[in-house]
């Protein structure tokens, strides 16, 4: 059976993970996820990842990060969906919880957060926010 949303499934991971506290998910390979996961790392959301090759499948180790007992991550809520891309130009890119968290964004310069969007001047799709 095919996935029809690869990136809700990799969100979906990290979030089920987070909340029982594992120190690391497993997710399947895409260049895409990289990226996303790129800026989850710049952004101080995950500690690392790393790619694992187990037999003829490529999986990305996604090692959470936590703060004593607290979660890095609270939160994660999907906006752009197979069937519903949300747009918005470079005077619309939303603020998440006050600056507490932040939209991650594809945009013709490359995958980013919404304060590095703003900085640049560019809009572009909002996959989803985290905080």
């Amino acid at each position: 059976m095919t996935m029809t949303d690869p990136i809700a499934d990799m969100l979906t991971r990290i979030r089920n993970a987070n909340a029982i506290s594992k120190s690391y998910v497993d997710v399947p390979f895409s260049k895409f996820k990289m990226k996303i996961l790129d800026v989850l790392k710049e952004e101080k959301y995950i500690k690392d990842y790393e790619l694992i090759q187990d037999n003829s499948r490529k999986y990305i180790r996604v090692h959470l990060l936590y703060f004593g007992k607290n979660k890095a991550i609270t939160e994660i809520k999907r906006i752009s969906t197979p069937g519903r891309k949300f747009y918005v130009s470079k005077d619309k890119i939303p603020v998440v919880k006050n600056n507490y968290g932040i939209a991650v964004l594809t945009t013709s310069k490359g995958v980013m957060s919404n304060k590095k969007a703003k900085e640049i001047g560019i809009g572009g799709e909002i996959l989803f926010y985290i905080w």
